[in-house]
């Protein structure tokens, strides 16, 4: 896995037709993982908390930090090793591989915890402009950065 390069993925199989023009309208030159698992899977429904609000800081992304690198065509990092342990640990499976990644597009560092749809609209519209503003947002959302990275990258070694 080290060397290998993720990139965006143009995909050509969205149905129907109108759909897959409209995404092609969107990010033509393709998506992360990411952008594939929240935008395009047919299991992110509005009813699940995530593709609604990914849609949501896309939508201020866009109309109001078009500087700021898509949600839908990155990969996400953490700023340490302690960082990635941690989130690790909240999110993912104990034993996942910690590596280096290496980048010369676009790197944004924002508060995922600012990515709360358990609040009012208002509220998260709030919080969709604080995390593009760079900002920490409400003390008890304090939490983790992570670091939004636009493709491509590069993997690096494992280091743990």
């Amino acid at each position: 896995m080290e060397g290998m390069v993720l990139e965006l993925v143009r995909h050509a199989d969205v149905e129907p037709d109108f759909l897959q023009a409209h995404v092609d309208m969107l990010y033509p030159s393709g998506l992360s993982a990411h952008g594939e698992q929240y935008l395009l899977r047919n299991d992110s429904r509005g009813n699940i908390a995530s593709p609604i609000i990914e849609l949501l800081f896309e939508n201020v992304r866009k109309a109001h930090f078009p500087d700021r690198p898509s949600r839908f065509q990155s990969i996400f990092a953490c700023c340490s090793i302690e960082e990635a342990r941690q989130f690790r640990s909240s999110y993912g499976e104990i034993n996942s591989p910690i590596r280096e990644i290496y980048t010369e597009g676009p790197v944004f560092k924002g508060n995922m915890r600012l990515l709360d749809n358990n609040q009012t609209t208002l509220i998260c519209s709030y919080l969709a402009h604080e995390y593009w503003s760079g900002h920490d947002g409400p003390a008890e959302l304090s939490g983790l950065t992570e670091v939004v990275l636009e493709l491509p990258v590069t993997i690096g070694a494992r280091v743990e």
